[in-house]
């Protein structure tokens, strides 16, 4: 019996080699882009604002698009979904190639119809994209559960959050040199992540879509228990994502007012890649952290340290601590609730989008309300904003631990 069950493992994983490159591959594009995005559009003349809103119009075209999908769109094949995503970001960051070399060669610099294509072009990227990543980790997920569903994902999310690592360090080195070049190399590892996925094979790509719940293991957990931290890691993956929203886009012209370069940026966010890579693939390989609410407050606190680090902060010896500890709470808090989503649930497609969405309101809070308070209050405000956001959060999850606590009835018993 234990001979057949890890022949039918080995068998359900065979070709999920693949679909972790393309998880690399599109991390890679995704990072190397959307590093030096503030830099591209600084280059072509564009405004804080039109930094903060191309963060903002890219990820809210995908969570407009993500609740399109997961209401209409759950019986398409994985395997189709994620490649037309792929050729049609691949599509959108040929435009924003484009639109760049324009302005810059035909010194169009400034133009608002340039500039706002080049955040329309990011917005079709974003609504494509609404067809990859659910997909792929409803692919990678799928007929698993317990300890084998949180090694599978850990997997998986050390393979995006590699590139984590190595996508903004390109991405700054490159976008030194040319504004073009980035784009170029994001636009090539789309190509490459189309070929991984034209690889794979994978059975479960047919069915993780399917209106059919597919058979898996049982594990034993506390609905209500599930519940309530399914809802504080929610709460607590919308706040990361909103202070990420800020520190990757507004503090990019932050710090380089400051003088610093794009490429010691750039290797900032390589330090909170490898601190996040080394949370998300601990968080895979180890299980004590499993239904334990007070680590869920501790993200909140160590994202609110390393936000006083970037305000009070004035030398690289305090931002690299902050991006360091934004790493790890990032991390954690993006695991436990990829994990508590999952768990339990036999048809996962929803589960990721409902992820996915609320990463993307993250973004779309910290990048836009950040773009427009660093424009028209002070370039630290967004800071003291995403502190704000955090306090409600704490609060939130507390009131959530409360108002899901499971309600005995009382028995008399004589």
């Amino acid at each position: 019996m234990k001979e057949m069950f890890s022949q039918c493992v080995r068998k359900a994983g065979d070709n999920v080699q693949p679909l972790y490159g393309s998880a690399f591959a599109m991390a890679i594009s995704l990072n190397v882009l959307w590093t030096v995005m503030p830099f591209v559009i600084r280059n072509i003349g564009g405004t804080e604002e039109h930094v903060g809103y191309v963060w903002a119009a890219n990820m809210l075209g995908y969570m407009v698009c993500l609740l399109f999908a997961a209401a209409r769109l759950d019986h398409l094949n994985a395997r189709m979904a994620t490649r037309t995503a792929t050729a049609a970001m691949f599509l959108a960051t040929l435009l924003t190639l484009a639109v760049v070399w324009y302005a810059i060669t035909r010194n169009r610099l400034g133009d608002p119809v340039l500039i706002w294509t080049v955040i329309a072009a990011g917005t079709l990227a974003g609504a494509a994209m609404s067809l990859f990543w659910p997909y792929l980790m409803a692919w990678v997920s799928a007929d698993y559960e317990g300890v084998t569903l949180n090694r599978r994902l850990g997997t998986y999310n050390g393979m995006w959050s590699g590139a984590v690592i190595l996508g903004p360090l390109i991405g700054g080195a490159l976008v030194d040199m040319s504004t073009l070049g980035p784009i170029v190399t994001s636009a090539m590892c789309l190509a490459v992540c189309f070929g991984l996925l034209s690889l794979a094979h994978d059975e479960s790509a047919g069915t993780v879509g399917s209106a059919k719940p597919a058979g898996v293991t049982g594990i034993c957990f506390e609905p209500a228990m599930l519940a309530r931290l399914k809802w504080m890691a929610r709460i607590a993956m919308f706040c990361s994502w909103a202070c990420l929203g800020v520190s990757r886009s507004q503090f990019a012209l932050l710090f380089t007012g400051m003088g610093f370069s794009e490429t010691q940026f750039g290797i900032l966010i390589t330090i909170f890649g490898i601190c996040n890579f080394l949370a998300l693939t601990g968080a895979g390989r180890f299980e004590f952290w499993h239904f334990k609410p007070v680590l869920l407050f501790g993200v909140q606190a160590a994202l609110a340290l390393s936000l006083l680090l970037l305000i009070f902060g004035r030398t690289l010896w305090a931002f690299v601590p902050a991006f360091m500890i934004m790493g790890v709470g990032f991390g954690f808090a993006y695991s436990s609730h990829l994990y508590y989503a999952s768990c339990g649930s036999k048809k996962r497609s929803a589960p990721m989008a409902i992820h996915e969405v609320t990463l993307s309101l993250g973004i779309i809070v910290g990048s836009g309300v950040g773009g427009y308070l660093a424009a028209n209050v002070g370039p630290y405000s967004p800071y003291w904003f995403a502190l704000g956001v955090l306090a409600l959060g704490v609060i939130a999850q507390a009131l959530t631990w409360v108002a899901l606590k499971p309600r005995r009835h009382n028995q008399n018993i004589r």
